[in-house]
């Protein structure tokens, strides 16, 4: 755990912060709060907790972007304005991209 504490330092100090940056910006400032953050952080860590139970691999990025997204989306009860989609978008291009650059 520590370790990788380090090399998460570590990388935010020489790449920079760009995907924390994404995160923050995938829900517009009106509906961010801190009940949001707080749902959004609980939502994704039970997922984690329920998914590691079972051992299912899952990603903790992925389920902390899905429950800060839906945090934001249920209090505002509707859907438009409220994400940044083309941050999303450009997110899943990635997620589905990412694996089929590896060569696995």
């Amino acid at each position: 755990m520590l370790w990788a504490v380090l090399w998460s330092v570590v990388a935010a100090w020489v790449f920079g912060v760009h995907v924390a940056n994404t995160v923050a910006t995938w829900v517009h400032a009106d509906y961010v709060s801190a009940d949001v953050i707080l749902a959004g952080l609980l939502g994704a860590s039970g997922w984690d907790l329920m998914t590691w139970y079972v051992g299912l691999p899952t990603s903790s990025l992925h389920a902390l972007l899905g429950g800060f997204a839906g945090a934001a989306i249920a209090p505002a009860r509707h859907w438009t304005g409220v994400l940044e989609v083309g941050k999303v978008l450009t997110t899943i291009e990635f997620i589905v991209v990412a694996p089929l650059s590896s060569g696995h």
